[in-house]
């Protein structure tokens, strides 16, 4: 298994990049066969249909691109869309360069020194170039592919891409809602095809730049934002998009020209291409087939030797032949150079590929050190016996070494965890500290809105009120000294009062009640992130501790098997008297030994995986 920067190991994406690099090794095969076969073919190469096929192997390139866009889109996605955490631009370089350079910088050296050996090139002329490429510069400042290595332009596009991907990344994500930053996504990668075209960057100088491939990493963002936001939320597969799958590939070989309308319908296929990958079922299954996605987790370095290992193998083979067909002299040629290039890359990739996977390797020294270890119960043999067992022993390792790091902890335990962002997410959703901690923090709030209202609470209303009538006696004297006297019964009298009286300490200290109230409200609050982000604290440790036990489990498994071939090496000496018996019961005790402490890295594997589900609620 590869070693990933982050995250959870996409097996898919190893297979996508076994359907990049095979096109490119039959295109380059061909290209050779051609060149140096005495056939003449009974078709002419120019009305071959399955030559022309051959031919477009570049669309695997492009596949790289869009692979190359993906991942390194993902965790920028994650920061923008789901929380995750801020990716350092620092360490995002510092990945980039330990991944990409060492082995680069190694070929690359190699290849020129065989070219300066060879007499095609003198050392000063040489030099030039060398550091050109070396600067991924090569295609800028001569305005041609690498001398060294003519595969080398797709990598200075590639370190072109790292360079501004980041900031490109980041525009897109940065657009939360998820419909607009589809469309906003779809319309960079056509409007960008119209720009490119309209300014002619589809033609040399400008085709080996980021300006002739953008679209193919525009097209890996679009991929990475349909992962994240609905393919991996919910993996529906469908049998259309099998069937779809074969046909979008021809597209995508019948499209690739610097025609517009044409470069359009690519973009189409290749989207649909990686949609099938994703979303289909028999295709699906097969890109995640081991030994396909191992041979895909090497491409790299596949992809960096596999142009002079067809070279050299044509000066040996290119007199073989059989009859006068394109197809049949192909199929021999590929089943020649294909077991050379996987054998040879196989070893090259776990020497100079493999430990730059990450900035340090201890996996990597663990397994210098477990295949030292093993030498010493044979020094005492004879010399050619004892040079067989080290090439035995040594051929065991390296088979064990090329297996899938998952090969015994996958079969038997069948170990499959959601990518680690989705395990905190679910591990905070069924938190039932989390759910208290919410209940309470609804308490609080309901509270402080009650302490709001609390000022009701400081008046005291009364009041008074006065019902009556009003009868008046009225006596009046006239100037005939008559008088008279009325009785005068007026309207009922009201008479109310109110009283208001306020407590002077309720009203001093009301303010400063329902500040308290505020501050426990936004205390709950509080208390409530700091239990979330102890969860993912208490996720990331269990999901660390469950990958060093997955990965000592896998190292002890190796271990295992290694010792095993040994000791049946061991064991042939011994029947035949070669071998004394106590070298031999050495060899069985490491066995025994390397099988306990299997035995040990499988129960502590399981009980790290089992807790890690256990938190996550799964």
């Amino acid at each position: 298994m590869r070693v990933t920067s982050g995250g959870r190991y996409l097996p898919l994406v190893d297979g996508l990049r076994f359907l990049a690099i095979m096109p490119v090794i039959v295109q380059h095969t061909s290209e050779r066969l051609i060149r140096h076969t005495p056939v003449e073919f009974s078709t002419p190469i120019e009305q071959d249909q399955l030559a022309f096929l051959a031919s477009r192997g570049t669309i695997g390139v492009f596949i790289f691109f869009a692979l190359s866009g993906f991942m390194l889109s993902l965790p920028f996605a994650k920061y923008h869309l789901e929380g995750g955490k801020e990716v350092s631009i620092k360490q995002y370089f510092l990945r980039r360069f330990t991944r990409i350079e060492p082995p680069y910088l190694v070929w690359m050296t190699v290849f020129g020194l065989v070219l300066i050996l060879q007499g095609a090139w003198a050392a000063g002329d040489m030099l030039p170039h060398w550091l050109a490429s070396c600067f991924y510069i090569h295609n800028f400042v001569y305005g041609e592919y690498s001398v060294i290595n003519p595969v080398a332009w797709s990598l200075e596009i590639e370190i072109q891409f790292y360079l501004l991907a980041p900031w490109i990344v980041g525009m897109f994500f940065s657009i939360k809602d998820a419909r607009a930053r589809q469309l906003a996504l779809i319309a960079s990668t056509f409007g960008f095809i119209a720009l490119q075209h309209g300014m002619g960057w589809q033609y040399f100088p400008y085709k080996p730049t980021l300006l002739g491939q953008l679209q193919h990493f525009l097209t890996g963002i679009w991929l990475a934002d349909c992962y994240l936001s609905h393919w991996r939320k919910k993996e529906s597969r469908h049998l259309a998009w099998d069937f779809a799958f074969i046909p979008a590939l021809l597209l995508m070989a019948y499209t690739w020209t610097e025609e517009f309308g044409k470069s359009l319908l690519f973009a189409v296929a290749m989207a649909a291409v990686f949609t099938a990958a994703f979303r289909g079922r028999f295709f699906h299954n097969i890109l995640q087939f081991r030994w396909i996605a191992v041979i895909g987790g090497m491409c790299y370095t596949i992809y960096l030797t596999h142009l002079p290992l067809l070279e050299l193998q044509m000066k040996f083979t290119n007199q073989l032949t059989i009859g006068k067909h394109y197809l049949p002299n192909l199929l021999l040629q590929l089943t020649i150079a294909l077991p050379i290039i996987f054998t040879i890359s196989a070893v090259f990739y776990l020497l100079l590929e493999k430990p730059f996977m990450q900035l340090k390797a201890p996996y990597f020294k663990g397994l210098v050190q477990t295949y030292t270890a093993m030498l010493p119960p044979f020094l005492r043999l004879q010399p050619l016996k004892k040079a067989l067992v080290r090439v035995g022993a040594s051929f065991s390792f390296l088979f064990f070494l090329f297996l899938p790091k998952n090969l015994v902890a996958q079969d038997e335990f069948n170990f499959r965890l959601p990518p680690l962002d989705t395990l905190i997410k679910k591990a905070i959703e069924k938190s039932p500290s989390l759910r208290s901690q919410d209940v309470w923090i609804e308490t609080k709030k309901e509270e402080w809105k009650v302490e709001k209202k609390s000022w009701a609470d400081l008046v005291t209303v009364g009041g008074t009120a006065l019902f009556g009538t009003n009868t008046v006696l009225d006596y009046q004297q006239t100037t005939v000294n008559s008088e008279y006297i009325s009785v005068d019964r007026r309207s009922a009298i009201y008479n109310a009062g109110l009283t208001l009286r306020f407590s002077l300490g309720d009203v001093l200290t009301r303010g400063d009640k329902a500040h308290i109230k505020r501050l426990d409200y936004e205390k709950a609050q509080a208390d409530r992130q700091v239990i979330e982000w102890q969860i993912r604290e208490e996720v990331l440790v269990r999901y660390d501790r469950f990958e060093a036990s997955y990965r000592m489990l896998d190292i002890e498994a190796q271990n295992v098997e290694a010792i095993r071939m040994a000791l049946e090496v061991a064991k042939k000496y011994f029947e035949e008297g070669s071998l004394e018996v106590s070298e031999y019961s050495t060899t069985l005790s490491r066995f025994a030994t390397a099988q306990k402490q299997f035995e040990q890295a499988k129960l502590s594997a399981k009980h790290d995986y089992r807790m890690l589900l256990e938190i996550a609620g799964l």
